[in-house]
């Protein structure tokens, strides 16, 4: 048995007296979902025109759901207004003038007092059993209308449905609402004057992660994101239900890709060069991998794979013929990576993405976080120009006063303003982000900003609509916003460029210092933790360095550097495993650089203060490599490498380096393994080198020995000059002399 608050004897009497005000007790803040525990379940599925009508009825249309456990009976529907002849101070609510007073309405309990019944207005639904559903359709005429609205103003009113019946244990009192529905009514008492420029912006940003084999994790998941109720599959039927409306679409280019390749049978990742454009396409046949097992292709033709091929067409389609607003590759943590990662926006708005460069669209730059916060570091790391996308929560009043700068910059890149609270959707009971409450909650903005402009031109209203909207009542949606006081935008409408705005501010006077905004300590709360983006930045360098050595004829380190700023995105947050992930693919990369080695002698003995000697670079991957040699040395002595060293795949070279010393003793020489543009791979060596004393002895030896040979014949060739200078008889005796002796002797 449920046992409600009608069933107490005091609960009945508060009950009654309120509810003969068509209301029950006020409450200052909405309550949880739990706590709301009506009988009767309301819903506002369509609300036409949308607007206090100036002509013909007003159409409410919805559901009513018997949520008890018990059959009830003489269920009958009323509208509710906070207008007519039977209001109070204490049973109607004040026309909303302000963004204040929508926030504090659409925060406000649900069964709070809003207005009374208008009991001319019925629809009976008779009797629904637990758990049953049934329709409804209040129309009210406009004659009713100009009754209670003689002289409506510009604002907002309440509209609200009222659900009394009865049941086995809840007598039906006429008095007591025992179901309840409300949303806002705007009016505009002018609809022909000034127009509110307004842009509904839907994202496409979702959460992305990979396996340490490069497959997307988590298909179950997929699979209810790509369906029509789900995170991208909702956002994507809700804009296509727009028409001709303009419609600004906020993607992350991960997103497409990731779909991509479920579309492909989710392939693992594969180090393949480029196909040859000029080569024929390679047969469907199972490739043998030498072992005689054949490799087995990804299945495309399960659930998951047509899904995605068709939300991949379907988006294609509905993107391109919107406005088009990419986000950084990923939808990277931009607080946290200001502060741990600096580099990482750069390296994220680098890349396109392959399967939204083949779309081959225009796109706006934008750069935003889902929940609108950006700290000044992050903002300052957006140094390209991009739009940036700030909520205006982050806007105190007591610096901007009553409300956030219009064509704002920071530095050269424009600010576009967002409003979250728009986003919120409506007060509740009922489903607050359905397309009719977040319609009327827009509705109601724009009207807000119509009354605070008065007669300057109105501040835009743009709209970052949730990823959980549902595509159920989108039409009634976009076609409700067609109003003659609305001019539906696409965003790259509301971008005011760095020059003179349209209000006549220089660059100079449209500045915002962002250390004027406020962001929360509870948003560094949120944030990823640091080691996510040290992990990050780590497979970033690594997916770099294994893509340098294997050259432009592969691309397997660009979908190692994309895997990495998608787990880095805002989605992680609250991941624990986001790090371990990031990890172990950046293992992985490393186990392959570590498949080429370097090996150096133990030693090296020159016989001189110059020379060479040789090193073995070993390459045990499957695919060839570039790699150099990084020689450094103590003091005194210099390395040369003749670089680059190209190896083919499991091969073996000798290596030639040549050394030269500027003094003589023990050298200690590391060598170590880089790609081409210095990055090292990880292997290293090191090895002693000597320049040997005898060397110089030896050059002792061979200056001593020309010197005395120089001697020698400097000596010789005075004595035979001095033989010359000798008298002519002197020399003929001498020979007579002997030519005597030598007949003597014969």
């Amino acid at each position: 048995m449920v046992v409600r608050r009608s069933l107490l004897p005091w609960g009945v009497l508060t009950t009654l007296l309120i509810g003969l005000l068509g209301m029950a007790a006020p409450a200052s803040a909405r309550p949880d979902d739990d706590t709301y525990d009506a009988p009767l379940e309301i819903t506002i599925a369509d609300l036409t025109p949308g607007v206090l009508p100036r002509n013909g009825p007003l159409e409410i249309r919805g559901t009513v759901t018997n949520t008890d456990l018990e059959t009830w009976s003489k269920i009958r529907l009323y509208p509710v207004f906070n207008v007519g002849a039977e209001c109070t101070t204490t049973s109607c609510a004040e026309v909303m003038t302000t963004a204040a007073d929508l926030a504090a309405a659409a925060d406000s309990d649900p069964v709070a007092p809003i207005g009374v019944r208008e009991t001319n207005v019925r629809f009976d639904l008779g009797t629904l059993e637990p758990g049953q559903s049934a329709s409804y359709t209040l129309t009210v005429p406009q004659a009713v209308l100009r009754t209670l609205f003689p002289d409506p103003k510009t604002g907002v009113y309440w509209l609200g449905v009222h659900a009394l019946g009865g049941s086995a244990h809840t007598p039906d009192d006429s008095i007591t609402a025992d179901g309840r529905a409300r949303t806002f009514l705007p009016s505009v008492r002018s609809p022909n004057g000034p127009e509110v420029d307004t842009a509904v912006v839907l994202p496409l940003r979702g959460r992305i992660t990979h396996a340490e084999d490069g497959t997307v994790a988590d298909a179950g998941a997929w699979t209810e994101a790509l369906g029509v109720d789900g995170q991208l599959g909702g956002p994507l039927a809700f804009g296509a239900a727009a028409g001709l409306a303009p419609v600004t679409w906020l993607l992350d280019p991960a997103v497409p890709d990731a779909v991509r390749q479920l579309a492909d049978g989710n392939p693992a990742r594969k180090v393949t060069p480029v196909p040859d454009p000029n080569e024929p396409t390679p047969s469907n046949e199972p490739s043998d991998d030498g072992d005689g097992a054949a490799e087995e292709e990804p299945d495309t033709d399960t659930p998951l794979a047509r899904s995605a091929r068709s939300w991949l067409a379907q988006a294609e389609s509905e993107v391109g013929d919107g406005t088009l607003a990419t986000l950084p590759y990923g939808d990277p943590d931009l607080a946290s990576a200001a502060d741990s990662l600096p580099s990482l926006y750069r390296a994220a708005r680098e890349q396109t993405g392959p399967e939204l460069s083949s779309w081959d669209l225009d796109a706006l730059p934008v750069a935003g976080s889902p929940d609108g916060y950006l700290p000044a570091n992050a903002i300052s790391a957006v140094d390209d120009g991009a739009v940036l996308l700030l909520g205006d929560q982050m806007f105190p009043r007591e610096t901007f006063s009553a409300r956030p700068p219009v064509a704002g910059l920071v530095g050269d890149r424009p600010v576009v303003i967002t409003s979250t609270a728009a986003a919120t959707g409506g007060p509740g009971p009922d489903a607050e982000l359905s397309p009719v409450a977040l319609r009327q909650r827009i509705l109601a903005e724009a009207v807000v900003r119509l009354l605070r402009a008065g007669d300057k031109d109105p501040d835009p209203l743009v709209v970052v609509l949730p990823s959980s909207v549902s595509a159920a009542g989108a039409s009634s949606f976009w076609s409700g916003l067609d109003q003659p006081w609305i001019n539906l935008s696409g965003l790259d409408d509301l971008v005011v460029e760095p020059g003179t705005g349209a209000d006549g501010k220089v660059a100079a006077d449209r500045q915002i210092d962002p250390a004027d905004l406020s962001y929360p300590p509870g948003q560094e709360d949120e944030e990823l933790p640091g080691t996510v983006l040290v992990e990050a930045g780590q497979l970033i360098r690594a997916a770099r360095a294994y893509q340098a050595i294997l050259g432009d004829d592969y691309t397997v380190g660009g979908e190692l550097l994309r895997e990495a700023l998608a787990g880095s995105s805002y989605a992680q947050r609250g991941d624990a495993q986001a790090a371990w992930r990031l990890a172990t693919t950046r293992m992985w990369v490393e186990g392959q650089l570590d498949k080429v080695t370097i090996e150096a002698p133990d030693g090296v003995t020159l016989s001189g203060t110059s020379g060479g000697f040789n090193v073995s670079v070993r390459n045990d991957l499957d695919e060839p490599v570039t790699v150099a040699i990084d020689a450094t040395a103590d003091s005194g002595a210099t390395i040369e490498v003749a670089n680059p060293i190209r190896l083919a795949a499991h091969s073996r070279t000798s290596v030639p380096i040549d050394a030269t010393m500027s003094r003589t003793g023990v050298h200690n020489v590391t060598l170590r393994l880089t790609d081409v543009d210095g990055t090292a791979l990880g292997a290293d060596d090191t090895l002693p080198l000597r320049t040997g004393q005898a060397g110089v002895v030896i050059w002792a030896i061979i200056g001593s020995g020309a010197g005395i040979l120089f001697v020698a014949i400097a000596i010789r060739l005075v004595r035979r000059f001095r033989r010359r200078g000798r008298p002519a008889d002197d020399t003929a005796g001498d020979d007579t002399a002997g030519d005597d002796t030598a007949g003597e002797t014969a």
